[in-house]
């Protein structure tokens, strides 16, 4: 699946490494690069000692695990 950067406009491919979507969402998708996720302040270290990454969907506010 690919798809547009919701911050630089890039190619995103979701399989690829450093490549983000956010899928769980009920009216939308989005796409992601990883540094540009990260330049952007959505991505966080999950609380969990399992080293979970918690992503901020910018669109709609809400957060999912990866």
């Amino acid at each position: 699946m690919n798809g547009e950067c919701y911050f630089c406009h890039g190619i995103v491919s979701a399989p690829e490494e450093g490549h983000i979507w956010l899928r769980e969402h009920d009216s939308h998708e989005v796409y992601m690069h990883e540094q540009c996720a990260s330049g952007h302040n959505v991505i966080e270290e999950g609380q969990q000692s399992d080293g979970e990454i918690l992503i901020t969907c910018p669109e709609c506010g809400e957060v999912e695990t990866a």
